[in-house]
């Protein structure tokens, strides 16, 4: 539940202030680590918590259609049972919040 209420947040967020998309995108991986039922990787979480508003404060991206959408696919994994779907569907997360990085470094390494 605490998964979709996250879920629905983001969707909420669109087209509102960059702060409220990293409140929610927090509330999702803070509900995902929950569900996780791993006490190493709860601990984990303020770390977690720290890169994420890093990346955004960094990025300053907002999180698009196609970001919310790989998130339902971790959620509809989780709610499945199904952990590998669940971790691919992390790990496109994750290479496009690296390519995201990546994107801003070369602009703000060399601005027009």
């Amino acid at each position: 539940a605490d998964l979709e209420d996250a879920l629905a947040a983001m969707r909420t967020a669109a087209g509102r202030p960059a702060a409220d998309h990293v409140e929610a995108d927090l509330a999702f991986h803070h509900a995902l680590l929950r569900a996780a039922r791993n006490e190493l990787m709860a601990r984990m979480a303020t770390a977690i918590e720290a890169g994420l508003r890093l990346r955004d404060q960094f990025v300053h991206a907002t999180l698009t259609s196609e970001s919310t959408d790989k998130h339902a696919e971790v959620l509809l994994a989780v709610r499945r049972q199904r952990p590998k779907a669940a971790e691919t569907a992390m790990r496109a997360l994750i290479e496009r919040s690296i390519a995201d990085v990546d994107l801003a470094k070369k602009v703000h390494t060399h601005p027009r």
